[in-house]
């Protein structure tokens, strides 16, 4: 990884991440209000993409995941939002996360259960989104199965990610791990 891109990769957190996924897909009470993709929030309440999500009691095979991202993440999450990509159709655009939904000084665990995805980050042209025919920096992260990734504020504020196309890929449902501010 690139120094100023300081993200923490731990591809083999959850090894049994495809048992884990077949066990919980059904589950899961999945929010059909986006267009894009199923999504799904547990916890504190959370409001993502001009939706409002109530809060609700993460189930105990979620709790577990969490309890384990803790201490990697340096945060104790109290949300986990969920998003569906049933085939490698199914992407994400650029951006950034809210900072400011946050808690000071945390970020994004995201953990992803199912098959690999790459995670495209870009690089702000003096604090803006790159034009045609600016320099770009690029740099592409491979989610496999069972992998955590923890994306610190700092990025947040100097890189955009997303998910692009992957038509061969299968299903993949990212476990996305936040500790909100305090109301």
């Amino acid at each position: 990884m690139r120094p100023d891109l300081p993200l923490v990769l731990v591809e083999d957190f959850l090894p049994a991440h495809a048992t884990l996924l077949a066990a919980q897909h059904a589950t899961i009470d999945w929010d059909e209000r986006m267009r894009a993709r199923r999504t799904a929030s547990y916890g504190r309440p959370y409001d993502y993409s001009q939706l409002t999500y109530a809060a609700r009691p993460m189930p105990p095979w979620l709790e577990s995941i969490r309890a384990r991202v803790a201490p990697i993440a340096g945060f104790e999450p109290d949300n986990c939002l969920l998003n569906e990509y049933a085939t490698g159709a199914q992407t994400m655009g650029l951006h950034a996360d809210a900072l400011e939904d946050l808690a000071p000084g945390t970020g994004v665990a995201i953990v992803s259960l199912g098959a690999a995805r790459t995670l495209r980050f870009v690089q702000l042209v003096d604090g803006r989104r790159p034009r045609r025919g600016d320099p770009v920096e690029e740099v592409a992260v491979r989610l496999t199965g069972g992998s955590l990734l923890v994306v610190p504020p700092v990025v947040q504020t100097a890189w955009l990610h997303g998910i692009g196309a992957e038509p061969d890929a299968g299903l993949r449902v990212s476990l996305t791990f936040r500790r909100l501010r305090a109301p």
